[in-house]
């Protein structure tokens, strides 16, 4: 064996703890994140971006950043063509509405921000009783969208609807949204941190500021007319040791997994995959697994052998 190229068949990755305006504690409840603040937005569970680089917990290459390790072992990732990781998943805890946003394609975001666009999927873990999402808008034009734009009619624009429980939403670049009071979720995007705000409700950070807005830059890059989402379901009793698709965009796959005992996950194609614990415990190969935990298959592992009772969401470029 190359002493240069170690085998490392499973990477287990450390979460990035990250304090928003908007955040609240659910995370650190329900995942036992060790974190004296009551504001954690979000957990940035497998990330190589540069504003939060998960570290990894396993191997030769522990306490190294997943960027590192890209960047040197790129054949434990398929060989993947990219000069930068390209994915980044991470938990959302929204204790307050976050802002009216949307994200740029790729073009858009190359020429003004000199990195990829963004465009995301969510999979709605927790919501209260009365949570609601926004995603689109009533706008016919650009026309018409700038104009109630300058005279803020919010409430004539933005298009909310109930939320629930289960959702599996895609939101490409373009999509004007926001995640409302009360949601929690796991989101699969590209490994961006691109966001227009188009409307903060005149909010105030800790310092006493208004955050920033984006105004023209987010009119740029709307879809008008707003482009129809179809979310679907994710089965609340879902078969044991069952593999269901859940989103094929331009930019990932998701999928469900649940684990009963014994599971073999077949990596004959030699991809990369990244998996992330949802609920119970068991085992990734021989690296031990909890809900809230995060890995990659890497290329090199023809089959990986998964034990013990777990829901896994896998996502794979």
């Amino acid at each position: 064996m190359d002493k240069e190229k170690p085998a490392v068949p499973v990477i287990k990755l450390a979460p990035v703890l990250v304090e928003r305006l908007w955040g609240g504690t659910w995370l650190k409840e329900e995942f036992g994140y060790k974190t004296e603040s009551d504001h954690i937005g979000e957990s940035w569970i497998v990330s190589a971006h540069p504003s939060g680089d998960c570290r990894i917990l396993n191997s030769v290459y522990k306490g190294q950043t997943l960027s590192q390790l890209y960047n040197k072992r790129r054949d434990l990732f398929a060989n993947e063509a990219s000069d930068k990781f390209p994915l980044l998943i991470k938990f959302i805890d929204a204790k307050e509405d976050l802002s009216i946003q949307v994200h740029p394609g790729d073009d858009y975001a190359y020429k003004h921000e000199q990195q990829s666009g963004k465009s995301e999927s969510w999979i709605i873990l927790n919501t209260k009783p009365d949570t609601r999402i926004l995603i689109g808008h009533s706008a016919k034009n650009r026309e018409d969208l700038k104009r109630m734009i300058d005279l803020r009619k919010w409430d004539q624009l933005l298009t909310y609807r109930p939320l629930t429980k289960g959702e599996v939403i895609n939101i490409p670049s373009g999509t004007l949204h926001a995640i409302c009071s009360g949601t929690s979720l796991l989101e699969i995007q590209q490994s961006s941190d691109v966001t227009y705000r188009l409307y903060d409700y005149d909010r105030l950070d800790k310092n006493g500021h208004q955050r920033d807005l984006h105004l023209e830059k987010s009119i740029d890059v709307i879809d008008v007319p707003a482009r129809q989402t179809s979310p679907r379901t994710m089965s609340e009793k879902q078969a044991n040791n069952s593999l269901i698709d859940l989103l094929d965009t331009q930019y990932f796959a998701v999928k469900s997994l649940v684990v009963n005992d014994l599971y073999r996950l077949d990596n004959r194609y030699h991809k990369y995959f990244l998996l992330v614990v949802l609920k119970g415990s068991g085992k990734v190969g021989s690296l031990v697994a909890k809900k809230g935990n995060s890995f990659i298959v890497t290329s090199k592992q023809a089959k990986i052998t998964l034990r013990g009772n777990m829901h896994i969401i896998i996502a794979t470029k």
